[in-house]
């Protein structure tokens, strides 16, 4: 069965390629900014004749059309070897109650099921990545931050490029610098439009195939669960967990008392101890809402639980003194919820470095990689004293991105 860490790195592939459509984008960007930052006054007027906007929004396209095929073949790959790795699981209880099952290999109704829950995600995954839906975020004439699509955004840019080109070269690189500036602090995003809402598009990704792999799981652990008759669940263990879930997790649950726990949020685990999840007047299910514990299926009496009691307590202790950082005090889980806001800066100051580096604009590079330099500094600062894992291979990864030797420069 696998765990928060391995499906991460699962949907770190597709992730990757994304990024990787995002640096294009950003160079192709920036390459035309510094080939229309080049032009003499005289030549700004022919610059349309110069420029060719479909080749870049096509090729643009093309390679988004790529990369999703690539990654929904993914998506269903993933699903059916998390599929094994829950039969793999649940092999020693099927042995314990002397119960035979289907080998995965030969179990079609199991491989119709995961396939019909891989065509959802995959589905989600095509919506939330298609062309008309990803784009940045940038501001209108009135200063609002507003989102528009690759294209569009794509012709403003080049629009606004030779607008300025004629004005200076101060005043070009100056509003240049704003529009990188813009797309950089923006990222890759993708719109929902029912809602208007936007998101990183690599957020997105991670959320919508993380949330297909959980409800796979809950699902084939509900039906091996009932081929070996299985009377109770244990709830994952996290190192970091969230306030309300830190007294739930590494217990075990009878399935009257769980069903009781998901429906009302308190309940007797399987040694008579009164568990309650609900925090500040309200309870989160387990699994649900943003909640990366899992309930997996067990025998009782039989499964012994994968944390013992002294152990359960030390991380739970552990969670609640927590640390000293930059003057102030963190939970082991707010401490993670502080990484994933550096991630997402040192993301940020990557694509600007990207973007301009590839329009020519030395002084901004340099100063993107000071901030990335500064950022990744307190990141690691941060992972020495909480002892949490350092993630910067992962999530705070942008494709294309080189360090700037900035004494060379």
């Amino acid at each position: 069965m696998l765990n928060n860490e391995q499906e991460e790195k699962l949907v770190q592939i597709l992730i990757d390629r994304i990024n990787a459509l995002n640096e294009d984008i950003l160079t192709i960007i920036g390459n035309r900014i510094k080939q229309i930052g080049e032009l003499t006054p005289t030549q700004v007027h022919q610059i349309q004749q110069m420029l060719m906007y479909d080749t870049d929004i096509n090729t643009i396209v093309q390679k988004l059309a790529e990369i999703t095929n690539m990654n929904v073949n993914d998506i269903y790959n993933m699903f059916e070897y998390s599929a094994k790795t829950n039969q793999d699981f649940a092999k020693q209880f099927y042995k314990a109650r002397g119960i035979s099952y289907i080998p995965y290999v030969q179990n079609k109704a199991l491989k119709e099921q995961i396939r019909a829950i891989a065509k959802i995600t995959a589905k989600e995954y095509a919506n939330i990545s298609r062309t008309s839906a990803i784009g940045y975020t940038v501001k209108d004439l009135k200063g609002n931050l507003v989102f528009k699509d690759i294209s569009s955004t794509y012709k403003d840019i080049i629009d606004k490029a030779i607008l300025n080109a004629g004005q200076g070269k101060t005043t070009y690189q100056q509003e240049m610098r704003n529009v990188i500036k813009q797309i950089g602090q923006s990222g890759l995003k993708t719109l929902d439009y029912e809602s208007g809402r936007s998101m990183r598009l690599d957020s997105a990704i991670r959320m919508n195939t993380l949330g297909g792999l959980r409800k796979l799981n809950n699902q084939i652990q509900e039906q091996f669960g009932e081929e070996f008759d299985s009377d109770g669940v244990e709830i994952s263990v996290h190192t970091a967990p969230s306030e309300d879930h830190a007294e739930v997790q590494g217990h075990q649950f009878s399935n009257k008392e769980f069903e009781k726990l998901q429906e009302t949020g308190i309940a007797k685990d399987y040694n008579g101890e009164i568990i309650d999840i609900h925090y500040k007047g309200n309870y989160r299910p387990i699994s649900e809402y943003n909640c990366y514990h899992r309930p997996f299926r067990i025998v009782l009496g039989i499964s012994k639980p994968l944390y013992t009691k002294e152990q359960l307590e030390k991380i739970k202790e552990k969670n609640n003194d927590g640390f000293d950082f930059d003057g102030k005090h963190y939970t082991m889980y707010q401490g993670t919820q502080l990484q994933r806001l550096i991630e997402r800066r040192i993301r940020e100051q990557k694509d600007i470095q990207i973007l301009a580096k590839s329009s020519g604009d030395k002084e901004l590079t340099l100063q993107a990689q000071t901030k990335i330099t500064q950022l990744t500094t307190k990141y690691k600062q941060l992972c020495n004293i909480n002892g949490l894992p350092n993630q910067l291979k992962t999530r705070a990864s942008v494709v294309g991105y080189k360090r700037i030797n900035v004494a060379k420069m």
